[in-house]
């Protein structure tokens, strides 16, 4: 009994490990699914996983585009197929695109890198130095737990201002730069757009948490990617600043709108949901509709065609809001 408790308990530490969770991802959705139904995206010098799913009406309405988070909690892969099954059947060609996050190094990460660069000449000098360092590290780590707010006015060691973890900082999204994913992600929207260049019909793009923060950054800096429409879905970013930022982005943007909350799903997200709605109309931004849904995504059922209300609900204002814009 004792060794199954411990086992479970390790799965769970591996579970919950950052390097665990991103360690492979597009491979396992490689290997996840049958042979012929993966497609591969290159995407710079990566070659990222993609599935398609063919429109299952005469006329095409467009493409619509799931871009899909690494998380358990946010939209994942069977969901987003759940969803493409019902825009298929109204018409649309569906690219799901599964998004990996890069990783920021965590402070021991970084110290290890900079010992290992040292010459073996100057070694006996730079570990007297990295010595006297690490002692200084460790009182300036002790200040933090004893006040958070001093270890944020500290200034930090050159080259890890931006990418030292808060040392109480125990969200794995802390691990994640804004920027990075922003320039990841236009690298795919480069990737996808020379992909469906050629087909015809509207561009729907449909993206929850982090990656809908992300996506109206990248628009908001490159028109080119614009859809015709974005279904965000829980739009946050772990970072207060950021997070704020989301409100303008959406005022802001040049396309139109559906702003889906899902009751409970993040409190970034829910700390901004009035602010966003105020300042899209404040800003008399034309086509822009929030939407609170209820959170019903832990849901399990053996039927097949018992689909997950969450998705149904997700699926039905999309089609709506479609045929609100006149699709």
């Amino acid at each position: 009994m004792r060794k199954c408790i411990a086992f479970i308990l390790c799965l769970l530490a591996l579970g919950f490990s950052p390097k665990a969770v991103f360690g492979d991802y597009f491979t396992d959705i490689s290997h996840g699914f049958a042979l012929g139904e993966v497609q591969e995206l290159l995407v710079g010098e990566r070659v990222v996983p993609i599935i398609e799913v063919e429109p299952q009406t005469p006329l095409s309405q467009g493409v619509a585009v799931i871009l899909v988070e690494p998380f358990l909690s946010s939209f994942s892969l069977s969901q987003s197929k759940e969803l493409a099954g019902y825009l298929s059947e109204k018409g649309w060609r569906v690219v799901i695109s599964p998004f990996n996050f890069n990783m920021l190094p965590t402070k021991s990460g970084i110290e290890s890198a900079n010992t290992s660069g040292q010459g073996a000449d100057d070694q006996g000098a730079n570990n007297q130095g990295t010595g006297n360092q690490s002692t200084g590290n460790q009182s300036t780590d002790a200040q933090a737990a004893a006040d958070p707010s001093a270890a944020e006015q500290a200034p930090a060691s050159s080259g890890q201002s931006s990418s030292v973890i808060h040392p109480r900082s125990t969200n794995l999204t802390q691990y994640f730069d804004f920027e990075q994913t922003s320039d990841k992600l236009t690298e795919q929207l480069i990737a996808l757009n020379n992909r469906l260049q050629n087909v015809q019909g509207y561009r729907l793009v449909v993206a929850q948490g982090m990656l809908a923060a992300t996506f109206l950054d990248a628009t908001s800096n490159d028109v080119a990617f614009e859809p015709d429409s974005l279904v965000t879905i829980s739009p946050y970013w772990p970072e207060a600043d950021v997070n704020k930022s989301i409100s303008d982005l959406v005022a802001n943007s040049s396309f139109p709108v559906l702003d889906l909350s899902i009751e409970g799903l993040s409190n970034w997200e829910n700390s901004t949901v009035v602010m966003r709605r105020n300042r899209a109309k404040n800003s008399l931004k034309l086509h822009y509709r929030q939407v609170r849904l209820p959170f019903s995504n832990s849901v399990f059922s053996l039927n097949e065609n018992q689909k997950t209300p969450y998705i149904q609900l997700v699926a039905n204002n999309t089609i709506g809001w479609t045929r609100y814009l006149g699709w």
